[in-house]
């Protein structure tokens, strides 16, 4: 269910390129719609395990079904894209399934980790965009990315009531996770790619 699911939104995510009007454009190429759409999915899993596969499978998914529906719409996807992509999908995957799965059923420290790794994904692609992007994309759209990021850290928060430690964690996680995102995107690994 969850592969299938994932890869519907994936080829919908390669059709919305075209459908969507520019305000709201972004969110079928944008990091954070797939990372929120693998995060929920793994939120289906029953242990830490099948959260990390899960995580994993949604990405791999999304980019298939986009890479399908690209390929209908006739816009193929480079082998480099897609091995990038591919590799990305693996890596971080598990780690968001298992954010996800923590903040389900994890201790308070868990938890905030998880919930600090997803939300710095969210703040740090809208930063990222606003100070490398702005000019190309709709603006509006990045602060979004953003303050779904922050209400995200702060809806978990309250509804796990964390502890004051554990929000602190969170917040830190969430920060460190905001610079790691925009230290790594800025270097453009995809056109360092043959």
């Amino acid at each position: 269910m969850v592969v299938v699911l994932a890869l519907v939104l994936g080829v919908l995510t390669a059709y919305a390129q075209g459908w969507l009007p520019e305000h709201v454009g972004s969110l079928a190429n944008s990091v954070g719609s797939w990372v929120l759409v693998a995060c929920a999915l793994s939120l289906l899993a029953t242990s830490g395990r099948l959260a990390a596969v899960f995580g994993s499978a949604s990405l791999l998914a999304l980019l298939a079904g986009y890479v399908l529906g690209a390929e209908t719409r006739g816009y193929p996807s480079s082998t480099a894209a897609i091995g990038f992509w591919g590799a990305a999908g693996l890596l971080a995957g598990p780690l968001l399934g298992l954010s996800s799965y923590w903040v389900k059923t994890g201790r308070d420290s868990l938890a905030a980790t998880g919930v600090g790794l997803v939300s710095g994904v969210l703040v740090g692609e809208g930063v990222y965009a606003l100070t490398t992007i702005a000019d190309t994309t709709y603006p509006p759209y990045w602060w979004g990315d953003i303050l779904v990021g922050l209400v995200l850290l702060l809806a978990v928060a309250r509804l796990r009531l964390l502890g004051v430690g554990a929000f602190a964690l969170s917040v830190g996680v969430t920060i460190l996770a905001t610079g790691a995102f925009v230290v790594v995107y800025s270097r453009d690994m995809l056109a360092l790619l043959p």
